[in-house]
């Protein structure tokens, strides 16, 4: 039988969890952690279970400097042990739906034919967000939710991350050859060891939890 995780060594790795800016360039990820990290992204929950997401490894140290000044030159797109591109896939609203399906009957063994319920209610989902114009953004926010599984899954293996927002997603979809791919990037995520970063050993700054947590 599994052994259960303590509430001690989730909430213990969360606190140890501070979005690091100054990596060690000298310590790698083990490939069995970096494994276990993207799996827990792949296994992350999604609307639909579309997965409107793909994972790019930049392991090119040369695509990184091409990155790093695509990423407001923020050292940790170099010198992280790994970088992690999130995007999200910017397919026909007929292939979302048409992928899932198939997906759907190939893995659970079942006949197409017996999924139109599935079929007419993701489609129905998909066409009225196209009409009111919030397809895009439903589908690029849903990118975070692996995020945040992957920062979740780093803290408790003790591998450090750095999750950004600030580069230029034009640039970045330039330089990886995205728009070929029908994807876009949306966030990055380094992972790595923490270096000498003064932000260390300062205190995590959060709310009180009775300001942010309400029963009702």
């Amino acid at each position: 039988m599994q052994n259960k995780i303590t509430k001690e060594e989730i909430l213990g790795a969360l606190n140890w969890r501070y979005a690091v800016k100054v990596f060690d360039k000298n310590k790698k990820v083990s490939d069995e952690d970096l494994h276990t990290i993207l799996e827990s992204a792949r296994l992350s929950p999604s609307s639909s279970g579309i997965e409107m997401w793909k994972f790019i490894v930049v392991e090119n140290p040369e695509i990184r400097i091409r990155l790093r000044e695509a990423g407001d030159n923020q050292p940790k797109i170099t010198d992280a042990s790994h970088l992690i591109v999130i995007t999200y896939r910017t397919d026909s609203e007929e292939n979302l739906t048409k992928e899932r399906i198939e997906r759907t009957a190939k893995i659970q063994n079942q006949d197409i034919q017996d999924l139109g319920g599935l079929k007419n209610t993701l489609e129905k989902a998909v066409k009225e967000k196209l009409l009111n114009g919030t397809l895009e953004a439903w589908v690029a926010l849903q990118a975070y939710i692996p995020l945040g599984i992957m920062l979740q899954t780093a803290s408790l293996l003790h591998v450090d991350a750095g999750p950004m927002e600030g580069f230029d997603p034009e640039k970045v979809d330039e330089i990886l050859s995205l728009k070929k791919q029908n994807l876009k990037s949306v966030t990055m995520l380094a992972l790595g060891y923490r270096g000498e970063d003064p932000a260390a050993s300062r205190p995590k700054v959060r709310r009180d939890f009775t300001e942010v947590v309400e029963f009702v």
